[in-house]
């Protein structure tokens, strides 16, 4: 069963924001390497991780995951360059994307990226074109996006139109184009039916579809495969009454199937991804409390940080606004309140916590709103009225590591026009 991880001292946090100042981004090596260790051991030892980088792109994570013989998972030019500079190899490499550009693919088969995923008959198209113009072979896999959806997950990334992969039904066509192709073969499979699941048998599920389209695709002859991609969303709750997903369930359930593929399938890897999971629970928004005010009997507290740099906290990407973890790092104070905190933004939108009991609240506390190591930064609307980046730290046994510095943004060029 996951459980919940080991926080770090109030008083190292409150020491790092007066150090780095705030708003700032802190990271839990050692949390990441316990997820990493923990979801290793769930899966079978045949089962290769991804590390899905959308989750968290800093260099210094990509490179503590990779480390821990976790491949990397690539959606980007961006990503791709941050997961070599990194020091992540080629090969070790599965990279994404329904809409990638031709510079992209150019580059993608120049490297020799070896999972590369193609998400229609169009991209497949061009690949070829490319490997026809250079004289090479391409190898790539197939993303399909099955008839079935992931019941348990709270962002449904399969099973309905979707941007994403090849429709279940019209996997023949695009195999028989495929197998038309002088300097293209498909030899992967590759699904992703949703994410933030906390069910076991929602996840075994998911896994089950994946081997059996593999298993139906090289029974009929369609496909000779070398991987299988079977995605993941493994989840961490969030909210109040959400449980850990139960880890020795999972093991239970899909260790069987994975071991039965292996025992027909020798040759065939599979892979499986995973960035929420590995990260999330490593990371802590601080922010810093300016001024507290009361606003038709309704107390707030307004921070130096907000949606611009956590825009997951205050509900972008789900359908109800729901409060993450959030601690005031101050102890001793029996007295409390209901908060809404806000950060400086000019729009009502700027709420990373909706009627948040604490501690009564005083200028320059530093508040920490938890699980922010995925989705944090990264899926946030940096340049929205132009407030400098944060800086962002890792923790690395009991010392702070500076791993991304302040960013101000460059004023561009005026032209007289």
């Amino acid at each position: 069963m996951g459980e919940p991880v080991q926080a770090l001292p109030y008083e190292l946090y409150q020491r790092l924001a007066r150090q780095y100042g705030t708003p700032l981004y802190v990271y839990d090596k050692a949390v990441i390497e316990q997820r990493i260790a923990q979801l290793q051991h769930c899966l079978h030892p045949e089962v290769r991780l991804c590390y899905s980088m959308k989750a968290n792109p800093n260099p210094s994570i990509v490179r503590t995951i990779y480390q821990h013989g976790v491949y990397s998972e690539i959606c980007s030019p961006l990503e791709l360059d941050i997961a070599l500079s990194a020091g992540v190899r080629p090969e070790h490499m599965l990279y994404l994307g329904p809409g990638k550009s031709m510079a992209e693919l150019e580059r993608i088969l120049s490297l020799g990226i070896r999972y590369v995923i193609v998400e229609s008959l169009q991209e497949l198209q061009a690949v070829q074109e490319i490997a026809s113009r250079r004289g090479i072979n391409a190898e790539v896999g197939l993303r399909i996006n099955p008839r079935e959806t992931a019941r348990g997950a709270r962002l449904k990334m399969g099973g309905a139109a979707r941007q994403f992969g090849i429709d279940e039904e019209q996997l023949p066509e695009v195999l028989a184009a495929g197998a038309s192709m002088s300097c293209v073969h498909i030899v992967g499979l590759h699904g992703y039916l949703g994410t933030r699941i906390l069910q076991a048998d929602t996840i075994a599920a998911n896994v089950r579809c994946m081997l059996d389209a593999a298993d139906r695709l090289m029974t009929e002859g369609q496909a000779v495969l070398r991987y299988v991609g079977v995605g993941g969303g493994f989840g961490i709750p969030y909210y109040p009454g959400e449980v850990y997903l139960d880890l020795d369930s999972l093991a239970a359930l899909t260790q069987p199937m994975f071991e039965a593929f292996c025992d027909q399938y020798p040759e065939v890897e599979i892979l499986a991804e995973s960035g929420r999971f590995l990260v999330a629970e490593s990371g802590s928004y601080l922010v810093q409390a300016r001024y507290t005010k009361q606003s038709q009997g309704v107390r707030f507290v307004i921070t130096d940080g907000g949606v611009h740099q956590f825009a997951a906290a205050g509900g972008a990407g789900s359908l109800a606004k729901r409060n993450y973890p959030i601690e005031a790092l101050v102890q001793g104070r029996e007295e409390r309140s209901t908060y809404h905190i806000s950060g400086p933004l000019c729009t009502p939108d700027d709420l990373i916590g909706r009627g948040v009991e604490l501690p009564s609240l005083q200028q320059g506390d530093v508040l920490a709103i938890r699980h922010a190591g995925a989705y944090g930064l990264t899926f946030s609307p940096v340049l929205f009225l132009s407030h400098p980046l944060p800086r962002e730290v890792m923790v690395v046994n009991g010392d702070a590591v500076l791993i991304r510095e302040v960013a101000e943004y460059a004023l561009p060029a005026v032209h007289t026009l």
